[in-house]
This record gives C-alpha cells, structure tokens and sequence, in this order.
C-alpha cells in the first residue's frame, strides 16, 4: 500500500510540472488551440464530393428548344460551368489543355434518336466520375425517362446525404491524431535536449510515473480539443450530433491512450525534435488512408484490409460517426474500445521499455 501511495504523491507533484511546460510555452498554447481550428475549418470546406462549377464543353451539332431547355438546366444548377464550342475538335484541344474536364456532345440527330454523349477527362478518375453522376443524374432528369419500376430512395441517418455530415468526425479524430502525435513526441524529446529527462531518471520517479504523467497532461490537452473541435462542428457546420456525451468521452480516452502509446514510443526512437517530427508525419499519413476516412476499407486489397486493424484511428472514426449520426451510445461500440485500449497498452509498454 505504502508504494503506491507514495508512486501517487510522486504523480501529484509531477503532474503540475507537464501542465506548466505544456501551457508556459507560447508554441505550445498556439499548436494546442490554432492548428487543430485551422484544420477543421480547412478540412471541412475542402473534403467534398459536391461537383461545384465543373468546367464543361458543350458541342451542340444542330442546335434547337430542346437542346438549349437542356443545357439552360445544366448552367442553372451551379454544378456546371458551361462552355461552348464549334466542334469536337476545339472541345478535344480544351480538354487537352485541362480548360474543361468533361464534354457533351448533342448529335446532329438529337431530336429523333435523344442521345448525346459525354467524354471525361479520365486523367483524374474520380472527378470524371463525379462529374459523369451529376452530369447524367440532371440530364436524365430533364429528359424525364421514368423507368418502368419507381424506386423510392431514402437515406436514413443522414437524409440530405450531405457530405459535412460524414466528413466532421472523421476530420475531428484525424486532427486530434495529428496533435497529440506530434505533442507527445515533442515533449519527451525536449526534455532529452534540455538535460531534464536525465535528471528526473536518477530521481526517485519510475519510467512508468514519468510516462503516466506525459500522458495524463496531454490526454487532458486532446480531451480538451476534441470537445472544443466538436462544439464547432456542431455550432459552425451545423453538423448533427444524437449520441451520449460519456460515449464520446470514453472513445476520445481510449483513442488518446493508443496515440499517446505510439507518440511516447516515436519519442523513444528519436533524438531530436526533427526527428520525431518526421516520424510522427511517416506514421500519420498511412494512419489516415487505412482509417477509411475517404477511402471504403473494403475497398482495399486483402493484405491491407488486415493492415488496418492495427490502426487506432480507423476505430476512432467508426465511433464518432456512429455517435454523430446514428446515436449511439456506451455500449455499441464496446469492440472498438478493446481494440483501442490493446493498441494503447502493447505501445505503452513498448515506450516504458525503451525509456530508460
């Protein structure tokens, strides 16, 4: 009982040290409250699948009522920036040039055969994709073929299916992995530098009491950005949020502590802040693309798909989606909390292994 009453009062006299380098260095007051905003609202306007102001050719061979009814339509839905040319040729020349990404061509039989055809710039394969969707959903729209069976579509959960509404979570976790990563290995590594950690390792502080209260200070830093970055999802991007408050508390802990891990472990491996920099950036990126954030897991090779089960923040986003626009609660996600916990104690013990 005596050790660890006397470990607690080492943690208590340590904790107001990492609160204090934490908040008296001005770097550190502006990475912990800028960036993190500055990313969210970046990240926010720019991770879209809206088509907005596509630059389009138009070749019209015989122009007539029903032709320009269309292309009225296609210009008055703000998708599409129209341009018109004489001929294929000039649209082909255009396209070359990367003035316009997609073309539509009206025949010179439109008006008996009313097909028309549309060429996209491949070269960037998933805005040629969106753009075809939009093209061909307005277009088939305006033409008014009814297709023999009438499908009504709904979209539960988020019913406008609005980009905003998916991307806030999965933009909230990426900034608090981007960070606290970084903030973790950055503080450990400055102490090495300044001299302190050698001296606080020939005191009576353990490796685990020095680590414990790395991450209880800086875990306080991200809890405090994920709930500020949420309050501006929610109040900013009017973005939607129906789950519990202590579910999303409990995530952002678990998800804290597997960050935390790898953080500590980067600083362990790194001699100088450069380093753990450099390191931290070559483990986030990857982190984000395995996460499913843009891109479907399943989607991915086999081989990866078993990669990101090693990816804490691929759990992180599955929780705060589900909290954002399902509703959940403490107990749904009760797998992807172990998940997360395991991660953060296999890089924590690791870390208090190296730190010596």
């Amino acid at each position: 009982m005596r050790p660890i009453m006397a470990s607690l009062l080492r943690l208590r006299v340590l904790l107001p040290k990492e609160f204090r380098q934490l908040l008296r260095d001005p770097r550190m007051r502006f990475f912990v409250l800028v960036p993190p905003l500055i990313q969210l609202v970046i990240f926010a306007y720019a991770a879209t699948f809206d088509v907005r102001n596509a630059q389009v050719a138009v070749v019209d061979a015989a122009p007539s009522a029903h032709s320009r009814a269309l292309l009225h339509t296609l210009a008055a839905g703000g998708h599409f920036s129209l341009q018109v040319y004489a001929d294929m040729a000039a649209a082909r020349r255009a396209m070359d040039r990367g003035t316009v990404r997609a073309i539509v061509q009206f025949p010179l039989d439109f008006e008996r055969s009313r097909r028309l055809q549309l060429v996209a710039d491949g070269s960037d394969s998933n805005s040629a994709l969106l753009i075809v969707g939009q093209l061909k959903q307005t277009l088939l729209a305006s033409l008014d073929r009814r297709p023999p069976i009438t499908v009504e579509t709904r979209a539960w959960y988020n019913p406008n299916l609005d980009d905003l509404d998916f991307f806030i979570p999965g933009i909230i976790a990426n900034v608090v992995l981007i960070s606290t990563l970084i903030l973790t290995a950055m503080t450990v590594i400055r102490e090495r530098e300044q001299g302190t950690l050698e001296r606080l390792m020939v005191t009576p502080v353990a490796r685990l009491e020095f680590l414990t209260g790395k991450m209880i200070a800086v875990a306080a830093v991200g809890l405090f950005d994920v709930l500020l970055i949420t309050g501006v999802g929610v109040l900013l991007f009017a973005v939607p949020f129906r789950g519990s408050l202590p579910a999303l508390v409990m995530g952002s802990l678990l998800f804290l502590t597997s960050t935390l891990g790898i953080g500590l472990l980067i600083s362990s491996y790194a001699r100088t802040q450069q380093q753990a920099m450099l390191t931290a950036i070559f483990i986030v990126l990857p982190a984000i693309i395995l996460s499913g954030f843009a891109f479907p897991i399943n989607n991915m090779p086999e081989p990866v798909q078993w990669l990101t089960y090693i990816d804490p923040l691929r759990y992180f986003q599955i929780i705060l989606r589900d909290l954002f626009l399902k509703g959940g609660g403490l107990g749904d996600h009760l797998g992807e909390y172990a998940a997360m916990a395991l991660i953060g104690l296999c890089a924590m013990v690791l870390s208090l292994w190296r730190v010596r």
